[in-house]
């Protein structure tokens, strides 16, 4: 018997190899003391309530609901993590990380999952037992994944979302598009829409991607999908909507959440004020790892120094300083800063705006930085493959959630790879796949050495 024909070894092992490899990766990262961004998750689920009063009132909804919830649940079950969360919300210094050692383990079992999706994933598109597992273990040993498992930030239950959603969607377009599978898609893309509300703009899409690759693709009969849509829907009539329903009663906002559009709008649109030069400069100065000292020795300083987040008078400190305060001195709220950005900054210049959308997406795919540069490499005879085993229209339709959220992070903000970490699941599998193909064109001239 086949290896892979075994139900235990063609599921639970790959899963077992997930779980030890990342709890490994995990106690070699070692416990992160929350810093930055992850103050912020820390000082909401401290005050974290359903019904929002006093300090919970005044903190408004600029976070996503999910993962302050999930940190204060934890306290409520953990005094650890109490203790652990009110020691750094309140900036004492001298707090305990090991408190938060319930959450990262957690966390750790999250990121197992997700990269067990990625072979799942590539076990429903190709059937093909060797080549997932190779799938898998490329991810794994990128390790760019298993970063988030002692970080307090909202990168896990995001993209545990997100990939349980894609690996849903391959088993709907490959092996089967029940109603139940509809009902797991909608499921994860909730997880992730209440953790990062920019997946929202996802949903919208594929409200009117899905049946209409159903109807025209897969020849669905208008009844039968329309009882998978609403299996899709459910999840978000259930969870999401009631949560913006909430934001509307106490702040007058229909939302996920509300108040950090204009913050990174304002970073992104500085970035079309670049030069047309700058802007060439700009693909190779943000390649991975290597892209700035290649600028280094190819340009003068003045076509890439402003491309730098560190540099005092880049685009990035422009937007993040000036035009952030400028936009909020001219704007009362939220929707009057948005229309402000819109009407004053991207549409009268909306061809540079997407031109430079195009350059961000790229800085933004370089995730876990040569993997990430091998994996865009690939992706173009990984896709010709792929295409041969599991079809056009499917693997298309695979793609575009990952490649969608690529291009509206660039539009929107300053595109940086942490926004892209699911790519991964891609990169491997155009890696494999393409090197499977190289392999059958010169493993027989190797042979006859």
């Amino acid at each position: 018997m086949l290896f892979a024909s075994n139900r235990i070894n063609l599921y639970i092992v790959p899963l077992a190899v997930c779980l030890l490899v990342i709890t490994l990766q995990a106690f070699a990262i070692g416990y992160k003391v929350p810093v930055a961004d992850a103050l912020g998750y820390v000082d909401r689920a401290a005050n974290f309530s359903l019904i929002p009063s006093g300090i919970a009132q005044q903190n408004g909804i600029i976070f996503a609901p999910l993962y302050p919830g999930f940190l204060n649940f934890m306290m409520s079950i953990d005094p650890g993590v109490e203790q652990a969360v009110q020691c750094y919300a309140a900036r004492e210094g001298g707090c305990d990380v090991s408190g938060l050692a319930s959450v990262y383990a957690i966390q750790t079992v999250l990121i197992a999952l997700e990269v067990y999706f990625c072979y799942l994933a590539a076990l429903f598109l190709t059937k093909r037992f060797w080549l997932s597992l190779s799938v898998m273990l490329l991810v794994l040993f990128a390790g760019r994944m298993s970063e988030y498992t002692t970080w307090l930030i909202t990168e896990t239950w995001a993209f545990f979302g997100f990939i349980s959603f894609v690996t849903c969607l391959a088993y709907a377009l490959k092996i089967k598009d029940n109603v139940v599978v509809f009902l797991l898609m909608g499921g994860g893309l909730s997880i992730a829409v209440l953790t990062r509300p920019s997946y929202l703009y996802l949903v919208y899409f594929l409200i009117l991607a899905i049946p209409c690759y159903w109807l025209l693709i897969k020849k669905e009969k208008p009844k039968e999908l329309l009882f998978k849509v609403g299996a899709l829907l459910l999840p978000f009539i259930l969870f999401v909507l009631p949560w913006m329903f909430r934001n509307y009663s106490y702040y007058g906002v229909f939302g996920v959440s509300a108040g950090y559009g204009p913050h990174i709008l304002s970073e992104r649109v500085a970035y079309n004020m670049m030069s047309w030069t700058e802007y060439a400069v700009s693909f190779v100065y943000w390649l991975p790892d290597f892209g700035d000292s290649l600028s280094k020795s190819l340009f003068p300083a003045e076509l890439y120094q402003k491309l730098d987040f560190g540099y005092p008078d880049g685009y990035y400190l422009y937007g993040n300083n000036v035009l952030r305060s400028e936009i909020y001195e001219q704007a009362a709220t939220e929707k009057k800063r948005i229309s402000l950005l819109l009407n004053s900054y991207i549409l009268p210049d909306i061809v540079k705006h997407i031109m430079v959308t195009l350059s961000l997406s790229l800085r933004g795919m370089w995730v876990a930085k040569y993997f990430g540069f091998v994996g865009v490499l690939a992706l173009v005879p990984g896709f010709i493959q792929l295409k041969k085993i599991a079809g056009t229209a499917p693997v298309l339709f695979f793609a575009f959630p990952f490649f969608f959220m690529v291009g509206f992070n660039a539009f929107v903000s300053v595109s940086i790879p942490r926004y892209n970490v699911p790519l991964v699941m891609i990169y491997a599998i155009a890696i494999v796949l393409t090197a499977c193909w190289i392999w059958k064109r010169v493993g027989p001239f190797l042979g006859r050495r």
